[in-house]
């Protein structure tokens, strides 16, 4: 496969690509190919609820505990924390986490979940990984919802530079920090403004689809 010229490899980042690069692939048979993500109309005059949602699996490696502990030390006291999903680590998280303004939903259908992210001030995630293209952090900007997230694998690649809440990964006072600038709710409303600007430019379907296009004529 990596000494083969006929194979074209898509990927969803430049991170991606790079890394790919380092592996030993030529650079001319990757391209950098993105999911398109159908935008949910939403209400605008929607009233938001002081709440950050996480989406999706509940493991060590998605970093959900260190989440739920940075949150526990913000100010954020009018706030709820909301952790959507299943996965090995819910339960022990469950038992050792039982505080009133952290709420465990479950598993919930994926327009459930848009709901909840168009009434909220933000999402959040803590991973570990190295992330490719971040569906739920997408599915936000496109609700106008700032997101929250690590500098890690591709992740700022569908976020304008310079946004307002990315912070270092693993440095949890950072991650505090961040969740606790979430309060002046007006810088949250015009970075979740700028996120949907930015995104939006980026994964047009006509965009995406000339990308495609591209990859098949080569």
């Amino acid at each position: 496969l990596k000494n083969s010229n006929n194979i074209k490899i898509a990927v969803l980042t430049e991170f991606h690509k790079l890394y790919l690069k380092t592996l030993g692939f030529s650079e001319n048979r990757i391209y950098v190919y993105p999911n398109y993500i159908e935008e949910k109309k939403t209400h605008t005059n929607l009233k938001k609820k002081k709440q950050i949602v996480y989406a999706g699996r509940i493991s060590q490696v998605k970093g959900v505990e260190e989440l739920i502990t940075a949150f526990l030390k913000t100010s954020l006291n009018e706030y709820d924390l909301l952790i959507i999903g299943s996965g090995p680590h819910k339960t022990y998280l469950e038992k050792n986490y039982e505080y009133n303004n952290i709420k465990f939903l479950g598993e919930l259908s994926n327009n459930e979940v848009k709901d909840i992210l168009n009434e909220s001030i933000a999402v959040a995630t803590a991973t570990k990984l190295y992330e490719g293209q971040p569906t739920i952090l997408c599915e936000a900007s496109l609700s106008k919802v700032p997101s929250v997230f690590p500098d890690t694998g591709g992740v700022k690649e569908f976020f304008p530079k310079n946004t307002e809440y990315i912070f270092e990964q693993f440095n949890y006072e950072d991650l505090i920090n961040k969740l606790d600038s979430l309060s002046n709710l007006k810088i949250a409303n015009i970075e979740g403004k700028k996120n949907y600007d930015y995104l939006k430019a980026k994964i047009t379907s006509s965009k995406i689809k000339s990308q495609f296009e591209e990859i098949l004529e080569v």
